[in-house]
């Protein structure tokens, strides 16, 4: 009899302990998880097959994505405002989010691209959005207290595991607009000095841009800002341009020609004018809105103005034709 006591009272301790950590383990499955890589709470691990993968999804970033090129007259006529209008260029370029793809050309005497020094163009780069998925199918309830108590606590850590995917994709975007905006500026600093030759030739820019390859691939999806007084100082193009237009506004139908610039159509060119003494800045307007046109591009027309930023000029609407008043 004095040998059963102590065995019984050893096997109540055993049972006794064997319960406390059964009760401890069950509990330990409920808690947050430990710093390791698995972000979702340990009971996961007992939910089963349907549980064994699971976690938010990723979905492409719906921000609306677009092309964005300026054209920057840098010729003797447009010399007044050429600096004004590349640092404004620039400047918009430079804040363009990531998703946008942006380059920055220059209107010279020929617009060669081999000649010129443009700003290579910077394709965009799409992002992503994390969401949470539900944690029952609907109409489902949890088959057990244990399953209701794990699975709150997957639906905290998941919310918190989106957050945590969602604020590191804004954090890269951040940096990438952020490094190709330094790029946009040191370019600029490399042709602060630039003057090109005379004779500018806005034709043999439209051609150039018609070549360029995001052009050629998404149209539809670029605008091309043109910043220019748009006059012609080759001879032999404003005779071109003067018959051109004549014919276009006496037939209402476009020429035939072979100099039209080809591959623009689709494109949104807004053509920002520098309006100065001793030229017909409305004729001018008027001409290269008819070719443009006729080249299949959608054509927007504003007068620049340094005082007006050039986000919230291309933002508004576009008046239907140039006004040249003060």
């Amino acid at each position: 009899m004095s040998h059963l006591q102590p065995l019984a009272a050893l096997g109540g301790l055993l049972l006794g302990g064997a319960l406390l950590g059964g009760l401890l383990w069950w509990q330990s499955g409920l808690q947050p998880a430990a710093a390791r890589d698995d972000w979702r709470p340990p009971c996961i691990a007992r939910l089963g097959k349907t549980y064994a993968a699971f976690g938010p999804t990723s979905a492409p970033d719906e921000r609306p994505a677009r092309n964005l090129l300026f054209g920057v007259d840098r010729s003797g006529s447009n010399r007044e405002l050429a600096d004004a209008q590349l640092d404004a260029a620039v400047a918009y370029a430079a804040t363009l989010g990531p998703e946008s793809g942006v380059g920055v050309l220059l209107i010279t005497d020929r617009s060669d691209r081999s000649t010129t020094p443009d700003m290579p163009f910077e394709p965009g780069e799409g992002g992503t959005r994390w969401t949470a998925e539900p944690v029952l199918c609907d109409g489902c309830k949890p088959d057990s207290l244990f399953q209701q108590k794990c699975l709150e606590q997957l639906e905290v850590a998941q919310s918190r595991r989106v957050g945590e995917l969602n604020a590191g994709e804004d954090a890269r975007r951040t940096r990438l607009q952020e490094e190709r905006a330094v790029r946009i500026h040191g370019w600029r600093d490399q042709v602060a000095g630039y003057t090109p030759k005379p004779g500018t030739s806005l034709l043999a820019f439209f051609t150039k841009l018609a070549d360029l390859p995001a052009v050629r691939r998404e149209p539809e999806r670029t605008t091309v800002v043109v910043m220019s007084d748009l006059e012609a100082s080759q001879a032999g193009e404003r005779k071109q341009l003067d018959k051109f237009e004549r014919a276009y506004r006496s037939s209402g139908t476009c020429p035939e020609v072979s100099w039209l610039p080809k591959g623009l159509s689709g494109l949104e060119i807004a053509l920002v004018q520098s309006v100065r003494d001793g030229i017909d800045a409305e004729l001018w307007a008027r001409r290269w809105d008819a070719v443009l046109t006729c080249a299949g591009a959608h054509v927007r027309r504003h007068r620049y103005s340094a005082a007006v930023p050039l986000r919230q000029l291309l933002d508004e609407p576009a008046a239907p034709a140039l006004a040249l008043a003060d």
